[in-house]
């Protein structure tokens, strides 16, 4: 279907009707579209006439029959070159308009033209002139009436959004530590504490007493933010806390005051996803801004081995290699890089719901696990050689890894993150209809007949 310039193809004899032939292309470039005509737009091509015709007629949008007197060349001494245009029209239900003139006509063109008529109302022009206008209004009409069937019409499509789950309420209370007693005790273990942040003060504090702590927590104005409850003394954040000054606050009454709020909100739930993945063996890429699966398990001489992750795909149980090792070329003893899935991630939060939007990614990492500044050129050509297929498995991959349902069962010592929880892939049902040909036709042949989205919903966990 076509949402811009649609392609017309033109359909007719050609040497008895040269003046009508060129009244149809003014008309087709009059509306915005594009005249697909054998003497004026079409190439050269290694292939016979008949098959060139008849491929150009399934390329296009509107099918206009142009009927004159002449009934014209019969390639395989049956059907004209013109009836098997307008046959290969009809079987792909492709729009058809048709123009009859007054001329004279061959017997076997009246029987073509009486074909036609039971089918299709005709508007019967006396010339060229009459031809352009009528021509013009028809595909006037049509495509107005397609386009506007197009854009009335939506369909089910899946994003790269997930609902996400965490408390109604959060927690804040004033910092309370001693700057000179942390700066001291840094010093004392010989820990760089170079211009320190308020939050880099809280956090040696809190190593000062010996705690413990996930860092699903923010400083922000002097004040500790967090979902744990900073009333219960077992928190370890408690002691680094005036305890008297302690809020609670419904987060919605905390996101809506400011932008400022709002921007701090999502700064705690990306600090929260942190510490959900921390036992996972993901890690967080500061500088990348991104999530990689880290390699886990070492061999007998104290390489990195490769990571694979089994995983329910659907009903079938796959296998999917996060952590790929690549050795030196000079030397297949040694570890040269890694590549590691990775995925960027972003929250959003529209009319009153919150997601996170998972996006697929590559990082190269050496063996040390910083990130190899030599991997540029891989990422580039990975992304430009995968397709959508892949991308939306590496999604869904990622989606299920993430989810706690399955997390439990992968992991005996995995204990479900209580603050934040991902749910299904979200679905949208007010989508306007996009057309599938051109992507799809990038995806290997299988992955094609699996993108078949006949009824406007395609199953895509099915895939």
């Amino acid at each position: 279907m076509f949402i811009t310039q649609p392609k017309i193809f033109i359909s007719s004899t050609i040497w008895d009707l040269p003046n009508e032939r060129v009244a149809a292309y003014k008309a087709v470039n009059n509306v915005g579209a594009f005249p697909v005509m054998s003497e004026k737009t079409m190439e050269a091509q290694n292939m016979d006439s008949l098959t060139a015709c008849l491929s150009k007629v399934l390329e296009s949008d509107i099918y206009v029959l142009i009927l004159g007197g002449r009934y014209g060349w019969q390639p395989e001494g049956k059907e004209s070159m013109t009836e098997l245009e307008y046959l290969t029209a009809r079987r792909k239900n492709i729009p058809i308009l048709v123009i009859n003139t007054t001329y004279p006509k061959e017997a076997l063109q009246n029987e073509f033209g009486g074909r036609v008529e039971s089918n299709f109302f005709r508007k019967t022009v006396n010339n060229a002139f009459e031809l352009e206008k009528e021509l013009e209004k028809a595909l006037k009409t049509e495509i107005d009436r397609k386009q506007s069937e197009y854009f009335n019409k939506t369909e089910p499509v899946y994003s790269n959004l997930v609902k996400v789950q965490f408390p109604h309420q959060l927690y804040m209370a004033d910092l309370d530590i001693d700057k000179k007693a942390v700066k001291k005790y840094n010093k004392e273990i010989n820990r760089p504490f170079y211009k320190p942040s308020l939050h880099e003060y809280a956090v040696s504090a809190l190593y000062m007493h010996d705690i413990s702590f996930p860092h699903d927590w923010i400083v922000w104005n002097g004040k500790i933010i967090t979902f744990h409850d900073l009333q219960e003394d077992s928190i370890g954040l408690t002691k680094i806390i005036d305890k008297g000054t302690t809020e609670a606050f419904e987060c919605d009454e905390f996101y809506d005051t400011s932008p400022n709020h709002l921007s701090q909100f999502k700064f705690l739930l990306k600090k929260c996803l942190v510490s959900k993945l921390h036992k996972l063996k993901i890690k967080w890429i500061k500088d990348e801004k991104l999530f990689a699966f880290l390699p886990v398990k070492k061999d007998d001489l104290d390489r990195w081995k490769p990571r694979s992750i089994e995983w329910t795909k659907t009903v079938k149980r796959a296998t999917r290699k996060v952590v790929e090792i690549k050795r030196n070329l000079k030397n297949k003893e040694e570890v040269f890089n890694m590549r590691c899935l990775a995925f960027k991630t972003r929250f959003e939060n529209f009319d009153a719901n919150w997601y996170i939007s998972l996006k697929p990614e590559w990082i190269f990492l050496w063996n040390d696990l910083q990130v190899c500044n030599l991997a540029f050129k891989n990422i580039q050509w990975l992304k430009k050689t995968e397709r959508n297929m892949h991308v939306f498995n590496h999604f869904n991959f990622i989606l299920h890894y993430l989810q706690p349902s399955h997390m439990e069962s992968l992991f005996d010592e995995y204990k479900e993150y209580p603050f934040l929880k991902l749910q299904k892939i979200e679905k949208f049902d007010f989508a306007p209809i996009v057309p599938d040909l051109i992507w799809n036709n990038l995806e290997a042949i299988g992955a094609q007949k699996k993108n078949e989205d006949k009824d406007g919903n395609v199953e895509l966990f099915g895939i």
